[in-house]
């Protein structure tokens, strides 16, 4: 039950009717970092909802190239619109760090759309966004150079599992909150590992980009010019690791990241 209110769609259901509605809860699977989850082809037998840690969805290319569709974090499901309208799955989902993953049975899912009006409008805003995210993925990859490619993931990345961040003393950064490899990241935007790695050490020297244990580092100046409407929120948390929702501010998934274009 700990992760009902963290859950975007369990926080829906009213209190007094999650009784009845937990069983449907109740298969949880730990899943290692880089586990497929699922692939195309595969029938449709489930709705995911994580509950701990990061999973992608993307499919291939004919040429394999790999194309991300939606970044999903804690709370969120995945894999509903093929449950609902085709009898398999038609893209892959993989997870980006060790996951914990409630698998919901397809018959029970139905069964929940059918009782609960509000988890129907939930379903329907979903899809709407989550389309509008793959859409600008895609045309991340197929509009922008590499340079202006990784300064738009990494601005994604900020707005969906960014945190407050102190850097050199001073507030005002955000920390992607995820260890992601270069080539990892090469992946996401079509490119080569050693293009990335050129490239971050550019943003790195022009003082747009750090790293901190790992982990990719957005200096003020990287908020500043590419995510502005962050500015606020993150000058109310002080800069430190304190999220953005806790210092009462809009939640971090409220902020859209605006494709740097050309």
């Amino acid at each position: 039950m700990w992760f009902v209110g963290k859950s975007e769609l369990l926080a829906l259901i009213e209190r007094n009717c999650l009784e009845e509605v937990m069983p449907a809860f109740s298969d949880h699977r730990s899943l290692r970092k880089n586990t497929l989850i699922y692939r195309p082809e595969e029938q449709s037998e489930y709705v995911y909802l994580l509950k701990v840690g990061h999973v992608r969805l993307y499919r291939l290319t004919e040429e394999g190239q790999e194309i991300t569709l939606s970044f999903i974090k804690a709370g969120m499901i995945f894999g509903d619109g093929d449950v609902l309208n085709e009898a398999s799955y038609s893209h892959y989902a993989e997870t980006l760090a060790a996951s914990r993953i409630c698998y919901i049975r397809k018959a029970d899912f139905k069964d929940l759309l059918k009782r609960y009006h509000v988890i129907n409008q939930f379903v329907l805003r979903s899809h709407h966004q989550r389309w509008q995210e793959a859409q600008k993925l895609i045309e991340n990859l197929s509009l922008h150079d590499v340079r202006k490619r990784l300064v738009n993931i990494l601005a994604m990345f900020a707005s969906q599992i960014g945190i407050p961040f102190a850097h050199d003393g001073a507030g005002g950064a955000v920390l992607i909150d995820l260890s992601i490899a270069q080539d990892k990241l090469a992946e996401f935007i079509g490119t080569s590992r050693e293009s990335v790695n050129r490239h971050f050490s550019d943003l790195k020297a022009e003082g747009l980009v750090d790293t901190h244990e790992r982990k990719i580092v957005l200096t003020p100046a990287f908020v500043a010019q590419f995510l502005p409407a962050m500015t606020t929120a993150l000058a109310a948390t002080g800069g430190t690791t304190q999220s953005v929702a806790s210092s009462g501010q809009a939640p971090q998934h409220a902020y859209k990241a605006p494709l740097v274009r050309a």
